[in-house]
C-alpha cells in the first residue's frame, strides 16, 4: 500500500504528539518536559516538593491531551476523505497549543505549530 502525502503528514504529526506525550508522562514524578522548563527558569520557579508534585500532575494532563491528539491523528490517517474535518480540527488544535506554548512556556514549541501548519496545508491541499 502506498501512502499519500496527506497520510504521511498526519502520521508524522501523530508521532510528534506521541513524543510530547511520553515527555509529559515519564518519568512519573519528574516528567522530562517539566524538568526542561524548570531548568529554564530555576529562580523564578523555585518550587517546593509539593508544588513540583502539583505541576507534574498538570504536565501529565497535557501528556494525556497529546496522547489523545496522537491517537486521533493515527486513527484518521487511513480512514480516507471522511476523516478530513477531524484531521483539520486536530491539526488546528495542535497549532494553537504550539503557539500558546511559544507565548507562555518556551519558544521551542513554535516547532509544534510550524510542523502542524505544514501538515494542515498538505492535508487541505490533498483534499481539494
Amino acid at each position: 500500500m502506498l501512502w499519500t502525502t496527506s497520510e504521511v503528514a498526519v502520521v508524522s504529526i501523530a508521532i510528534v504528539h506521541a513524543g510530547f506525550m511520553i515527555g509529559e508522562l515519564y518519568p512519573w514524578e519528574n516528567p522530562w518536559i517539566m524538568v526542561l522548563v524548570l531548568q529554564k527558569w530555576p529562580h523564578q520557579l523555585d518550587l517546593s516538593d509539593d508544588d513540583k508534585h502539583f505541576v507534574s500532575m498538570v504536565v501529565h494532563n497535557a501528556g494525556i491531551y497529546n496522547g489523545i491528539v496522537a491517537a486521533g491523528l493515527f486513527a484518521t490517517a487511513f480512514v480516507g476523505p471522511v476523516a478530513f474535518r477531524i484531521q483539520v480540527a486536530l491539526l488546528i488544535g495542535g497549532i494553537v497549543a504550539g503557539l500558546f506554548g511559544f507565548a507562555t512556556l518556551t519558544r521551542k514549541t513554535i516547532v509544534q505549530a510550524i510542523l502542524g501548519a505544514i501538515a494542515l496545508v498538505i492535508v487541505i491541499w490533498g483534499h481539494v
